[in-house]
């Protein structure tokens, strides 16, 4: 939790070094904030398909950090990053759901970190782009954990 309290103060520092005019920087804030919608539309999913209360606890906290993170985003950009249009569809299947999760992370990761290699280091963008790869590969090792727990029985 004091990891994610961090994370979400340290997006807001990099926003606040940034002119709101800065074009580079809300293309990228505004493919943060799709990328991020994207994701926490998959975590609803599985948050919902879960199959313990335990289970759903620990997705939930996830989805939470999720949507912290683009509250945060949002407040600082409030026209290129909202809550909006983040509908969940439905899944029976936990591990179809779980499945769909890891991908949407996955691709998500990758789309991303092409973004941060292209630009400046040291650069607001990067910075920023770099944060959000970190937070999701972390989704990403908690949701792969969970899986193979589900496996091992």
């Amino acid at each position: 939790m004091k990891q994610e309290k961090d994370a979400l103060e340290r997006i807001v520092a990099i926003v606040a070094t940034v002119p709101q005019n800065n074009a580079r920087f809300v293309s990228v804030v505004t493919i943060i904030g799709t990328v991020l919608r994207r994701v926490l539309a998959a975590e609803k999913m599985l948050e919902g398909a879960s199959i313990s209360l335990a289970q759903r606890t620990k997705m939930s906290q996830l989805r939470n950090e999720t949507s912290r993170m683009i509250e945060v985003l949002g407040a600082e950009m409030p026209k290129q990053v909202s809550l909006s249009k983040v509908i969940a569809t439905e899944e029976g299947s936990w591990w179809f759901a779980l499945s769909e999760t890891t991908h949407v992370l996955e691709e998500s990761v990758e789309q991303l970190s092409g973004m941060v290699s292209r630009q400046e280091k040291g650069s607001a963008v990067r910075d920023l782009t770099a944060l959000c790869v970190s937070l999701l590969r972390d989704h990403y090792n908690t949701y792969m954990l969970e899986s193979r727990n589900w496996m091992d029985g």
